[in-house]
Formats: C-alpha cells, sequence, structure tokens
C-alpha cells in the first residue's frame, strides 16, 4: 500500500480531472496509476470524497476502453465503501445522491408517491413548514370528527402529532399519511392539494449501491469508447442537419426505467419538471445520437399538458449516465428552450449537447425558432454572469431580440475578434438580460408568437367581457363553440371536454368568432380531440399546420 499525503491527494486529483478528457495510451495508463493511488488515500473529508465521485461519474461516461471502465467503476464501489464507515462524513454529504447518505427536502405529491412506491419502508417524514393552523385543519379533512381531540391537542409539531394517529411498523409516517389522504377523497387534484399544503419534507437513507447518483442509468445501449480527443470547435448548422435515427423501441419496462431515471436526477437535485413529475409512458421517446448521447423526450399525462403550448421535457444521456436535463415549451414552430449541464459534465461536450438538442427538437418536432429566457444567461443567476453564459449561446447562433443589444453584442463580438484576450464586463452582461435571445433556423418560420400573449388576451377578455366571472364566460363561450361547429359532446371524452371549453375562450376572444369557428370546423375538433391522443407530438404537427389559427391571433 503507497500512503500519500492530503496535499498529494489533492495534486493527483487535480491531475485526474485535467486527463479525463484525454484517451491516449500514456493518459490511460496515468488514470489507471492515479485511480490506484488515489482509491487508498481518500482524506476523511466531504470535499475530497465528492470531488473524486464526480471525476469517477465523469470517467465512467467518457471511458475509452472496457478495461479502464470496469477500474473506475471498481474505483467508484470502494470509494462508496469507504465512505459507509464515516457518518460524520455522510451527513455533512446529505443532499448529494451518494450511497449512505440522506435526502432531505419537499417534493410534490406526485413525485413523492413514485420516490415512495419505489422504496417501500424506507421515506419517511422530516418535517413540516405550514403552520400548525393549517396542518390541523388538513387533519381535521382527512380524519374522522370524533378525533377531534388528538387532532387539536397542543402546539406539537406535525411528525410528533401524526405519530399519535400512525403506530404500525408496517408502514412509514409518511405512507400512513399518503394512504390516508387517498382514502379521504378520491379526487388526485384534491389529494394533491391536501399533501402540498402541509409542506412535507421527507427523509430517506440511499441504502443500495444501484439506487445511487453514482449508478444511476437509463436504458441499456451500446458504450462509445473515446480514441481521441473532445471535438471543441462545434459547428450547429453541420450537426442540425444530420438526419436523425429512427427512435429507439422501448419496451414498457424500459420506459419506466427512463421514467424513474429523470425522476431521480433531480430528486438527488432537490428539484421538479413538470414533464418527469407527471411522465407519460405512452409519450416516452428516446434517440440513440452521436458518440455515446441519446437523448430521452418527455411528454405529460394527459390532465397536466399545456393549453397552448406543449411542455416537452428531456434527459440527455452520455453511454446511458444522466448528463443534462431541460425541455422546450413548443408553440408552432416556436419553442422556448431551456438547459441544465450537471456539474459532473460541465466544460466538457455542452455545446455537442445542445446542438443534438436543437437537432432533435428541430427535427422530431419542426421547431424553426429557439428562444431562451434571460435567467438562462444570467436574470438572477450568478453563476451564468460570472461563466458569461450569454457568449456561450452566442457562438451557437442566438441573438438578442432587443435591436439595441443586439448592436451591442456585435461591438463585443468584434472587439474579441481583435482582442482574444478580452471579456465582457459583469454590468454588461446583466445589460444582455434584459431581451431573450433567439436561434432562427428558417425565415419562413412561423410568426414568433409567445404562448403568453394569449394567456394574457384571455385574461383580459374574461375581466373586460364578463367583470372577471370565469364560470359564466366558460359557460357562454363554450356553447357558442357548440353551436358554431354544430356537434354532439355527449359522446366525448372528459378530458377533450375540459379542454374544448378552455380554448372556446380563446376563440371567443376574437371578432366574428362564430363565423370563424364555422368555417375551420374540422380543424378545431381535430384540435380539441388531438390534445388528448396517446402522444402530443401529433397535436403539435396538427396545429403546425393549422394556417387559419395563426391567421387569427397575429
Amino acid at each position: 500500500m503507497r500512503t500519500i499525503s492530503e496535499t498529494a491527494f489533492i495534486a493527483k486529483l487535480k491531475q485526474l480531472k485535467s486527463l479525463v478528457f484525454q484517451f491516449d495510451k500514456t493518459s490511460n495508463d496515468t488514470k489507471e496509476i492515479l485511480l490506484n493511488d488515489l482509491i487508498l488515500n481518500v482524506p476523511k473529508k466531504k470535499d475530497a470524497y465528492l470531488q473524486f465521485h464526480q471525476i469517477l461519474i465523469c470517467m465512467m461516461a467518457y471511458p475509452s476502453n472496457q478495461a479502464l471502465l470496469n477500474l473506475v467503476e471498481k474505483t467508484t464501489s470502494q470509494l462508496l465503501k469507504q465512505l459507509s464507515k464515516h457518518p460524520s462524513i455522510q451527513d455533512k454529504l446529505i443532499g448529494t445522491g451518494l450511497l449512505h447518505t440522506a435526502v432531505e427536502c419537499n417534493f410534490t405529491y406526485q413525485n413523492i408517491k413514485h420516490i415512495v412506491q419505489c422504496f417501500p419502508n424506507q421515506v419517511s417524514i422530516h418535517s413540516a413548514s405550514s403552520s400548525i393552523e393549517t396542518q390541523k385543519t388538513i387533519l381535521k379533512l382527512i380524519l374522522p370528527n370524533v378525533e377531534y381531540s388528538k387532532i387539536h391537542a397542543g402546539e406539537k409539531d406535525f411528525k410528533t402529532r401524526i405519530s399519535e394517529f400512525h403506530s404500525t411498523k408496517q408502514q412509514t409516517d409518511l405512507e400512513w399519511l399518503l394512504q390516508t389522504i387517498e382514502r379521504s377523497n378520491p379526487d388526485s387534484k384534491t389529494q394533491a392539494f391536501l399533501y402540498n399544503q402541509l409542506g412535507i419534507f421527507v427523509q430517506w437513507k440511499i441504502s443500495s449501491e444501484k439506487d445511487s447518483v453514482s449508478f444511476l442509468r437509463g436504458t441499456p445501449l451500446p458504450t462509445y469508447f473515446h480514441t481521441s480527443p473532445l471535438e471543441k470547435k462545434i459547428n450547429l448548422q453541420d450537426i442540425i442537419k444530420q438526419k436523425l435515427p429512427a427512435p429507439v423501441k422501448l419496451s414498457i419496462k424500459e420506459k419506466q426505467q427512463l421514467i424513474h431515471s429523470a425522476k431521480m436526477t433531480l430528486f438527488y437535485l432537490y428539484r421538479e419538471t413538470e414533464p418527469f413529475t407527471n411522465a407519460n409512458e405512452d409519450d416516452i421517446t428516446l434517440f440513440h445520437l452521436d458518440k455515446g448521447i441519446s437523448i430521452a423526450l418527455f411528454g405529460s399525462t394527459n390532465n397536466k399538458r399545456y393549453s397552448l403550448e406543449s411542455y416537452i421535457g428531456y434527459l440527455v444521456l452520455k453511454n446511458n449516465i444522466p448528463a443534462s436535463y431541460g425541455g422546450g415549451w413548443i408553440f408552432g414552430e416556436r419553442s422556448q428552450f431551456g438547459i441544465n449541464i450537471l456539474e459532473s459534465f460541465r466544460g466538457g461536450e455542452s455545446s455537442l449537447i445542445i446542438c443534438e438538442l436543437l437537432r432533435v427538437y428541430h427535427q422530431y418536432f419542426k421547431a424553426n425558432r429557439f428562444v431562451v429566457k434571460p435567467y438562462q444567461f444570467g436574470l438572477h443567476n450568478p453563476e451564468a454572469i460570472k461563466t458569461g453564459a450569454f457568449w456561450f449561446y452566442y457562438k451557437l447562433g442566438f441573438r438578442p431580440e432587443n435591436n439595441d443589444l443586439r448592436t451591442l453584442a456585435k461591438k463585443e463580438e468584434n472587439e474579441k475578434l481583435k482582442n482574444p484576450s478580452y471579456k465582457s464586463e459583469a454590468s454588461t452582461l446583466r445589460k444582455y438580460t434584459k431581451s431573450n435571445i433567439a436561434l432562427t433556423l428558417s425565415d419562413k418560420a412561423y410568426p414568433d408568437f409567445d404562448s403568453e400573449v394569449l394567456s394574457q388576451r384571455i385574461t383580459k377578455y374574461i375581466n373586460n367581457q364578463f367583470d372577471g366571472n370565469r364560470e359564466k364566460a366558460i359557460t357562454q363561450c363554450f356553447k357558442q363553440l357548440k353551436e358554431a361547429l354544430a356537434i354532439n359532446t355527449k359522446t366525448w371524452k372528459a378530458e377533450d371536454l375540459d379542454y374544448a371549453k378552455q380554448v372556446s375562450i380563446l376563440f371567443c376572444s376574437y371578432p366574428d368568432s362564430k363565423k370563424w369557428m364555422m368555417e375551420n370546423n374540422k380543424n378545431i375538433v381535430l384540435l380539441i380531440q388531438l390534445k388528448s391522443a396517446k402522444t402530443e407530438l401529433v397535436w403539435i404537427k396538427h396545429l403546425q399546420q393549422f394556417k387559419a389559427f395563426w391567421k387569427l391571433i397575429c
């Protein structure tokens, strides 16, 4: 056994990190030596475990050969085994997703149901952020009134109060609460409302290696082994024109695994996105692309889909390891776009990943204009200002929608060409956040129309024409829609009826709406009924082709 000092460990770890994206024989041999040295000398400190682990994750995603991949996986298991012997370090690594560490966070009802189902008798209540009065009110709604004495007794914290109603060891207090809420009311929306009002923070200790962030994987796909340095000069236009392969054929089990991986990826980050939380097994699509990159697309269940646009989430995997997540809000041929690169993968193939994402959304959903909101490149986001995220998007072809800011960016671009060391001031980068930035792939794209404008129009229409009475607005507009379309809605599905009521307000907010609806009868009926189809792709394509709709709103 070769013992090295903590200082030497840090130096060797830094050296290993510098070699992650080098794949020649000398680099591979050095990686092997460093791994064997490092695993035997990990300092008993939080940062040592965390930083070493992040490098190992990246190395598993970027292997140069099978032998080295096996060594990295073995080293990762050894690191986790060492961590099991140090409870004090485990306590400092709460929320990292590492084996033997705890997760303590607040999640929505839908997401926590998934976690509890996957890990029975393991997830319990940590605390609740709601007021004592709110807690008493909710308990009164879900428990028999005759138990009022313990419901209202004392100023106890929620976990203690719950313990007086829950005594069995066959389920945790959280499982008992979820079951009690479900039994109290059959309506899923009411169940979610009651649970979310409590502000429950859960606690769970990761006890299985396969469930930890270290070995979270998507569906098995062939491993891509790197034999040459990463391409740093990425040409978006070259990538986006490459024809997409056919989607991977997935079994139900494989779709469920992708959903689980997506949810758990965000679970360990203490985050949620609607397409992951409300993922629809019928609307999961996977593309296996170049260099071990695969992109899984997630549509939501029918009752959680947006009314005026389609929110399609994604999980990017590198050799089946989650590397990035985000989504596109598609409206016609316009897509608002957001991306998050996981920390272990920053500084690697970020440009390639975003290019592959744009390729998928462009070819599969026919999106021709991509819009990035200011938060992504700096608004209320100091990290994005620090890293100059604006210029990351600019190099790919994104430009400010504001003319003055576009001129400023062009001026700075010229400065960069004359002086390669030129860097934008933080104050200048903050100026860019006063405008969206956009990438246009086709001049023939539908008008650049933000669905938020329609939402605001509907609110204004209801307030002006119905004095803010939403029920009256829905009743009158839906009646006009039925008359104009000459349809019998008695045979319609409940979700189609609900959606028809919503879009009827939009249509009625325009002059001569009844005449317009009569003229576009078939397209409107199809628009309504396709919203509840198995996959939202068919609705997206129909709306793109519904020319009269775009003429109406523009």
